[in-house]
């Protein structure tokens, strides 16, 4: 008796995502069903393929032999289903991990092309700062992620997108010297910014360590979207992803500062966690739905 392709997909995201539970979530059937799939592997090979201990899976020496090998057989069928229906076989559960930024601008065109071009998949989305998607997306928590300047390993695929701008901004209505403005013109200025370690945080802090200035009365906020809100009603100043601020500049609520040094550009990616394949089509998808946005300029 041969083993089914269910079961060695079982297998493979098992031990990918390192539990039972993640991988039944992954592939959006129930943990019995997981739970009996890979017993019934085991009876097949007539050997253990993991161990379990404290809701953790580890893989056993036969496990880590055909690992490799199951790899390249689901690879090879998505090929075979892709080419056969024209379409993609994606399924199940994907877990999707953005910046509040993209979120507020990308999503409303990105999810309803997800919802077209992928009626069997279930998005669980996560919006949180690039650092913490970045550990996420490392610890398999995440299938893909768009941040700011991901740090990933061999594993992982990253797709470069565009280069998403940076400024200070302040209420129109605030009085600040006129000209460049210089880390020394903001240093005792109410300060809004995403917390440590984010990309807003870090660029901030950069910013002022260049000159060699401390800002006295730096305060946190985990939403850029309240952060706009704030700064719009002339309560401090905030370094904020261009885009995202453009109606509020275009409608006299805030203005950009042109401040010296000018402030770092990152760049936005689609980082992966898995076979270049599998998400080869989705990537793209989420791509073009960024650049649309306006949220990044070309590389």
């Amino acid at each position: 008796m041969r083993a089914s392709l269910a079961q060695l997909e079982a297998f493979y995201w098992i031990a990918r995502l390192g539990s039972f539970h993640a991988a039944s979530r992954h592939l959006h059937v129930t943990q019995p069903t997981i739970t009996a799939r890979i017993a019934e592997l085991e009876r097949i090979l007539d050997a253990k393929v993991f161990l379990r201990s404290n809701q953790q899976s580890r893989m056993t020496a036969r496990g880590r032999a055909m690992f490799d090998t199951v790899g390249r057989m689901l690879r090879l069928s998505d090929e075979i289903a892709i080419s056969s229906r024209g379409g993609n076989t994606l399924r199940g559960l994907l877990r999707l991990g953005a910046v509040e930024s993209v979120a507020l601008l990308t999503l409303p065109r990105l999810l309803p092309r997800l919802i077209a071009d992928y009626p069997d998949l279930k998005v669980e989305l996560t919006l949180d700062v690039g650092t913490s998607l970045n550990r996420k997306l490392l610890a398999s928590e995440l299938d893909i992620a768009v941040l700011t300047d991901p740090q990933v390993g061999e594993a992982h695929v990253v797709e470069p997108i565009g280069l998403i701008e940076l400024a200070w901004f302040a209420s129109t209505r605030m009085r600040l010297p006129r000209g460049e403005i210089k880390p020394r013109h903001l240093r005792d200025l109410p300060i809004l910014t995403m917390p440590n370690p984010s990309t807003i945080y870090t660029s901030m802090t950069a910013w002022f360590n260049a000159a060699d200035v401390a800002p006295t009365r730096v305060s946190t906020c985990n939403s850029l979207a309240l952060m706009a809100q704030l700064i719009s009603a002339g309560q401090g100043v905030a370094v904020l992803p261009s885009a995202m601020v453009r109606a509020d500049v275009d409608s006299g609520k805030i203005r950009m500062l042109p401040t010296r040094p000018a402030m770092t550009a990152g760049i936005l990616a689609v980082a992966s966690n898995g076979p270049v394949h599998r998400y080869r089509a989705l990537v793209r998808t989420i791509a073009e739905a960024v650049s649309e946005s306006g949220l990044v300029a070309p590389l």
